[in-house]
């Protein structure tokens, strides 16, 4: 070895400034990319900003329950309708070059209905119908982009890679959250929210522009296999999950944690109410959370390091439960902004923790259609914590909200305790091609 010259690093001491130039370039993409689509789409928050939108316009109960879940309910439909076309693919940009421009479609056609049809049935149903077609359209691509990530990032650095994307995010939300208050006490009224969605469509298309400029290394492509429909690979799903005890708790726990959902469409409103707040105030708990998101973030990739993921997991479950019950308790400003915090940081950390899990946990082999189902079980569970909400909310207000979702939360918690604490890491997929484009170069003799 060279005198003066370090031993090679192995990948689990690796930083991305360790990392060779195009996997740190990649990283960086990567990490600006998440950066602008989330932060951006901030200002259209749908704990805050959606479910007072859809309030102010009208809506039922069930479509303000529906909001802070909608996106999340499309985005957990669509990769299952592409999984068997990426199933047998072995690169994913063009995929993300012809779905992605679909995806960003819907904010802009909200915008524009709330800004020529004004308040009524026309622009409720934008926004609801939007958010729905949002997730959906972005779910198509979504297990390209996650392939993306497991091919061009090692899985050393994975964990460092999504805390990062979510605590640049997090920080632009902040000033997104100042925004959401300026504009709609300038400019209230839908035209006020058609500004919103409108910084939030600008945010999704520099995304756009950031994420094709990854370079995907070359790979030998998959086996053939026969082409399989929708239905011949769903069916396949039990052999897939049948025999792992870990897959199945930690799908149970992804879904008894969608309780949240039980409660956080209608904290916003109940704050407002409490506290006789004007509709600027929505900002004001925007921003709280986004702070909350920030600090989340940070404590998850340092800690996430420390103690592994299921740790994250059992820390976000029990801030969701604090959350909930501290709806029932906050009388003061300080403490609605102090209950949105928590709930930013439970939210963020939670997203950390899931995204590492779910991308490691799984094999290689059929891992989009896997990642896939991990969606798909989830929209049942999210779509009646929604609506058993808007029951609740009008049949006994915040109080039962509170009390049955802590309920929820409590087995969500019961569930992830009982998994390992060494969680095994799947192979991981090739980093590069023959080519020794992205190999760490030899240390010189």
């Amino acid at each position: 070895m060279a005198p003066g010259s370090r031993p090679p690093l192995r990948e689990d001491q690796r930083t991305p400034l360790d990392s060779p130039p195009l996997t740190r370039r990649n990283w960086w993409l990567h990490v600006l990319e998440g950066t602008t689509l989330i932060g951006a789409g901030a200002a259209i928050n749908p704990n805050t900003v959606g479910s007072a939108l859809v309030e102010s316009l009208g809506g039922a109960a069930w479509m303000v329950a529906l909001m802070p879940m909608a996106t999340h309910v499309g985005f957990s439909l669509g990769p299952i309708l592409s999984a068997h076309h990426l199933d047998r693919r072995s690169e994913f940009i063009p995929v993300l070059r012809a779905m992605l421009p679909l995806s960003r479609l819907p904010l802009l056609l909200t915008a524009a209905v709330l800004w020529f049809s004004g308040a009524g049935p026309l622009a409720l149903w934008a926004v609801v119908g939007g958010a729905l077609a949002y997730g959906v359209a972005g779910g198509l691509s979504i297990g390209a982009w996650q392939q993306l990530i497991a091919k061009t990032v090692p899985p050393s650095e994975r964990p460092s890679l999504f805390a990062s994307r979510y605590l640049f995010s997090n920080v632009l939300g902040l000033g997104a959250g100042a925004l959401v208050a300026v504009v709609l006490t300038r400019c209230p009224g839908t035209q006020g929210y058609a500004l919103l969605y409108c910084v939030a469509f600008a945010g999704a298309t520099l995304a756009y522009h950031l994420i094709t400029r990854v370079s995907e290394p070359a790979s030998p492509p998959p086996p053939p296999t026969p082409p399989r429909s929708l239905l011949q690979n769903l069916g396949d799903v039990p052999t897939l999950f049948g025999g792992d005890r870990r897959l199945s708790l930690y799908l149970l726990t992804a879904v008894l944690v969608n309780s949240q959902f039980i409660f956080i469409g209608f904290l916003a409103i109940h704050a407002q109410r409490t506290l006789n707040a004007p509709e600027g105030y929505i900002g004001a708990l925007t921003t709280a959370q986004m702070a909350g998101a920030v600090a989340g973030t940070f404590l998850a990739a340092r800690w996430g390091r420390r103690v592994g993921s299921r740790s994250l997991l059992l820390g976000s479950r029990a801030l969701f439960l604090v959350v909930a019950v501290g709806g029932l308790l906050a009388q003061s400003d300080y403490a609605f902004r102090a209950l949105f915090a928590l709930y930013g940081a439970a939210l963020w950390s939670n997203l950390v923790g899931h995204n590492t899990v779910t991308l490691e946990l799984l094999p290689n082999q059929r891992r989009a259609t896997m990642l896939a189902t991990f969606g798909l079980v989830q929209v049942p569970s999210m779509l009646i914590a929604s609506q058993l909400g808007a029951l609740l909310w009008r049949g006994g207000g915040f109080t039962w909200v509170a009390v049955v979702s802590s309920l929820g939360l409590l087995a969500a918690n019961a569930t992830a305790w009982r998994l390992p604490r060494a969680l095994a890491i799947a192979e991981p997929l090739p980093l590069a091609s023959p080519r020794p484009a992205i190999t760490e170069p030899a240390p010189a003799e």
